[in-house]
């Protein structure tokens, strides 16, 4: 099934502009939005005669438009890692990355490739994070890298394994109200275990510059339900009290994975998927570090990349994801398929709600065999007593989740304002899916399901987007909403959008002559007064 006009354009090599271009501002948007849109994603695909196998395997691209006023400014530029450049003189990757095993390093002699271990990429190409007004850019693996906001310069690199002995961890750390920071990590040595990271907030380190991530530590462990399987995980959920983690059932195989470099592995090839395996909600006290005994599973399957939001609500925990109905998107973004205009409708991604009664074990006990658990008012996601022990383990919750508007959506951002509370809007767009979010950015009503869209032709693709509120907003929608646009024809320029967060209108554009890189993550800095 092809996709909408040429999108193979969309994962082509790019070029970098390491010097500000001015761009074409035509409409206008209100004063105080003044700042830096930052985003990264893969955009070096091509050594030579060599191509990666997979648009995730990209080395690492920066861009930025900064925006002063009417004045808006371009500039981009690759990722300095180990990776790239390692990359750049054996004209191949020297790193297992996602979809592309490793080469030799011609920068080492036999004795040192027959010795080495297996060594993480940093091609640090996910996400875009900020961590008491330091920024970095990160990818699954255990290293990010602190980058220059304005001059997009690469600076030094941190190594979550050395701080905090994990070998992958989540693109998506979590700020809460207090200033800490979490991360899910995993361990790979020995049982897999699941890492919660708690990184507290230091005066000393955001006055002196110093790393952040010195003052980490685990909060908790959970031990993988399976001894050389642990789950994969790209995202997880927080509420005011909780951590929220799906142990789902695409899983990666740690003894694959441990001679992957030395049997020419890619890390998709230690991947499996086990549809007959139950998603497990593992619920974690933010306070203590307490593992919830309550046991939450759906027994129906599915696939998660994106936490939306978790807030708690009468007695509940209210975890709104996006789900896929398998991980078939993963093999829908193979270089060999893309370029040649194929995407795959199928498994569309579905805005989802669960609802967690949080009930004690004892509570659980004396419900009765299918009894409805869910008190929320007006609430469609079930929770009941499962039948039966389950293994030996005691009684389990069985949730059903709640679909919220039409399929096809996904890149979901909110009003951080209100990220770990009860919330009524999420931002989106429709990625490559040929549905009903199709070359669109959209707003979607949590509650109703009901949708705003801005929508180009055919042939403009829309990255994930920003919410950026108003200084002195009153309600959870008043703001803008920044999109990177790219414009696959040939003489159509690729643009910054800028959006009435209201109602999606189009308040104005900044275009560019440089051709925009496809972008996984990033946020919006505002500019210091």
């Amino acid at each position: 099934m092809e996709g909408g006009g040429n999108m193979g354009v969309m994962f082509a090599t790019v070029e970098e502009r390491v010097e500000p271009e001015t761009a074409r501002v035509t409409g206008s948007w209100p004063e105080w939005l003044r700042g830096s849109f930052l985003r990264v994603g893969p955009g070096k695909f091509d050594f030579g005669d060599f191509t990666l196998n997979h648009w995730l395997d990209g080395m690492a691209i920066m861009h930025r438009f900064h925006i002063d006023g009417d004045k808006v400014t371009f500039r981009s530029r690759y990722l300095r890692s180990d990776a790239y450049k390692k990359a750049c003189v054996a004209q191949r990757p020297v790193f297992t990355e996602f979809g592309t095993h490793n080469y030799p390093d011609p920068c080492k002699n036999i004795f040192s490739r027959m010795f080495s271990q297996f060594d993480m990429t940093d091609n640090a190409s996910s996400s875009v994070i900020c961590v008491e007004d330091q920024v970095f850019v990160s990818s699954e693996t255990c290293y990010l890298r602190r980058i220059d906001p304005a001059s997009l310069d690469t600076k030094d690199k941190i190594d979550l394994n050395k701080l905090m002995s994990v070998n992958f961890a989540s693109s998506h750390p979590l700020t809460d109200a207090s200033g800490t920071t979490y991360n899910l990590g995993c361990s790979c040595i020995g049982h897999p275990r699941y890492n919660v990271v708690k990184v507290p907030p230091s005066r000393e380190s955001n006055l002196t510059g110093g790393d952040p991530w010195l003052n980490a530590r685990t909060l908790t462990s959970v031990h993988s339900s399976w001894k050389t399987w642990y789950s994969y995980y790209h995202s997880f959920g927080m509420s005011e009290n909780y951590i929220v983690f799906l142990e789902q059932p695409l899983l990666v195989n740690t003894l694959r994975l441990a001679t992957s470099q030395i049997k020419s592995r890619s890390l998709k090839e230690c991947f499996e998927w086990h549809p007959q395996e139950k998603v497990k909600f593992i619920v974690i006290k933010k306070s203590t570090g307490e593992i919830v005994k309550t046991r939450y599973v759906c027994e129906d399957p599915f696939f998660v990349f994106h936490h939306v939001n978790t807030y708690e609500s009468d007695g509940h925990l209210v975890v709104d994801v996006v789900a896929y109905p398998s991980p078939a998107i993963i093999d829908k973004l193979f270089l060999n398929k893309v370029r040649m205009n194929e995407y795959s409708s199928e498994d569309p991604p579905q805005l989802k709600r669960f609802v967690l009664p949080l009930i004690s074990e004892k509570e659980l006990q004396v419900a009765r065999e299918g009894e409805e658990l869910v008190r929320l008012p007006g609430s469609a996601a079930s929770a009941v007593k499962a039948k039966g022990g389950g293994g030996g383990q005691g009684p389990s919750i069985a949730l059903t989740g709640v679909d919220i508007g039409e399929p096809g959506f996904d890149m979901p951002v909110i009003n951080a304002r209100h990220a770990a509370r009860p919330y009524r809007y999420v931002y989106g767009t429709g990625g490559y899916d040929r549905g009903h979010y199709r070359n669109a950015v959209c707003k979607v009503d949590v509650e109703t399901g009901e949708a705003w869209l801005w929508q180009g032709n055919e042939y403009q693709y829309l990255a994930e987007p920003a919410f950026v509120p108003s200084p002195s907003a009153l309600q959870e929608d008043d703001g803008v909403v920044l999109a990177s646009v790219a414009d696959v024809r040939k003489d159509a320029p690729d643009f910054l959008l800028v959006c009435d967060a209201r109602t999606m209108k189009e308040l104005g554009r900044a275009c560019i002559d440089a051709q925009l890189p496809s972008s996984v993550h990033g946020l919006f800095l505002h500019d210091k007064l």
